[in-house]
């Protein structure tokens, strides 16, 4: 083993295990409504932000066409073209959620939209809830998207994958011998047995 392949060996391994920041929204049914929730972080340590906008008008998050918001905050700053891929027929109908907590975190096409003066790799929590509706009623298809911003952080969106509840089930019933079998099954074992016997000596 010479040098040269320890040393390639040494940088995929520290490449390897060099772990990329993702920020995961989460859209599920949830009873008689859509929910949206976001966790983690992004590294705009390679992104400019080129202004503050008000993309979100309502603040309680907007679904529709090549737009994704979820959160709680109506301006932000604007990350222009930084999304690979853009965000492209994601919904069908454009509805803005009825109630949101946390940051605001926009996605428009190419354009990402994080809360205004955003610390990169600052944790991010937040959620959108569309009362009364569907994944279906908002032209969302269940799966998984993948867009990644400049520094090779991942933004995931996951489409109806939650786990549904664990019903508990009662462990059925094992079907077992009463006295009297098992004293009738013994007795025939017996006799079996020394039928058996008495076969051998004779």
């Amino acid at each position: 083993m010479n040098l040269r392949n320890v040393c390639a060996g040494l940088v995929f391994l520290v490449a390897a295990n060099a772990a990329q920041a993702i920020y995961t929204i989460n859209i599920d049914q949830v009873g008689a409504d859509v929910v949206m929730t976001g966790t983690g972080s992004v590294d705009t340590s390679s992104m400019t932000a080129l202004t503050t906008i008000g993309l979100c008008a309502t603040g309680n998050g907007l679904v529709g066409g090549t737009i994704l918001c979820v959160g709680t905050e109506t301006t932000a700053d604007q990350f222009d073209n930084v999304l690979i891929p853009s965000l492209s027929a994601f919904s069908t109908t454009m509805l803005d959620g009825t109630s949101s907590s946390g940051p605001g975190v926009y996605i428009f096409g190419a354009d990402l939209y994080l809360p205004e003066n955003y610390v990169s790799a600052t944790p991010i929590s937040n959620s959108s809830t569309y009362a009364g509706t569907t994944l279906a009623a908002l032209g969302l298809t269940v799966g998984t998207r993948s867009l990644f911003v400049p520094s090779g952080d991942e933004i995931i969106i996951n489409i109806g994958l939650a786990l549904p509840p664990v019903v508990p089930t009662t462990p059925a019933s094992i079907p077992t011998l009463s006295e009297y079998a098992l004293l009738a099954m013994a007795s025939l074992m017996g006799m079996l047995g020394i039928a058996a016997l008495k076969r051998k000596r004779g």
